[in-house]
């Protein structure tokens, strides 16, 4: 007589295989118990769920950004209003409304400062989609200047930049700017306050509209590059 109970049935594997010693070694068959799972809609999460709902005609406020921006949807006004909505410093605002006002659709400077920006990402076969917003924003920065790029672009790397080693010999007060904004971003350190980059006096309105457009793709990150009303 066999000392199994359940020998001759379905679950004769199941109980030899609970007879077995802790810690034995496996077999190189055996039986697997699957349970059904209930799967429910809060425990199931989609990166394209967002997408999903946009399509849909499910509109909530930046649900699919860069389709909106890219389709004229979304400003740059409202994207920069809403960013800045908390501060109360007048200066602040008054240079605010003035870059709204000359925004011509680009958030670059120049073609020049584009090409730069570019030029770096393609050295690196990296596209604008693969770069976290921290750095398309310190990349975008320090490639504004034609200075900065210059003293920076030996120690941009491929996922890092290395503040130390850039010296700033002969830089202005625009690129230092530009350099503190980059620092400040990347490192999450405050090296310049929002005081300093509102005063007209200190900082240019190239410097200005850079650094407040760098916020801006810290944000968004690449989605910001579609925006272009």
């Amino acid at each position: 007589m066999s000392k199994f109970f359940m020998y001759g049935t379905e679950l004769q594997d199941i109980e030899q295989m609970m007879m077995l010693v802790p810690n034995f070694i496996p077999r190189r068959s055996g039986v697997v118990v699957v349970k059904k799972l209930k799967y429910e809609k809060s425990n199931v999460i989609c990166p394209d769920y967002d997408r999903y709902k946009c399509s849909q005609g499910r509109d909530n406020n930046f649900n699919c950004f860069a389709e909106k921006a890219a389709a004229g949807e979304i400003c740059y006004e409202k994207i920069v209003n809403d960013y800045y909505k908390n501060l109360k410093s007048y200066h602040l605002k008054k240079r605010l409304e003035q870059l709204i006002r000359k925004f011509n659709g680009d958030i670059f400077l120049n073609p020049i400062h584009r090409s730069r920006f570019h030029t770096i990402l393609k050295i690196q076969n990296e596209s604008l989609k693969s770069k976290n917003p921290t750095y398309l924003a310190t990349l975008f920065l320090l490639t504004a200047d034609d200075n900065l790029c210059r003293i920076a672009k030996d120690h941009i790397y491929k996922n890092s930049f290395d503040f130390k080693n850039m010296r700033l010999n002969g830089i202005n007060t625009d690129g230092y700017a530009l350099y503190q904004t980059a620092r400040t971003i990347y490192t999450g350190i405050e090296h310049i306050k929002m005081s300093e980059v509102a005063d007209d006096t200190l900082i240019g309105t190239d410097a200005f509209k850079a650094i407040i457009n760098a916020t801006m793709v810290a944000r968004y990150g690449a989605d910001m590059f579609q925006v272009n009303c």
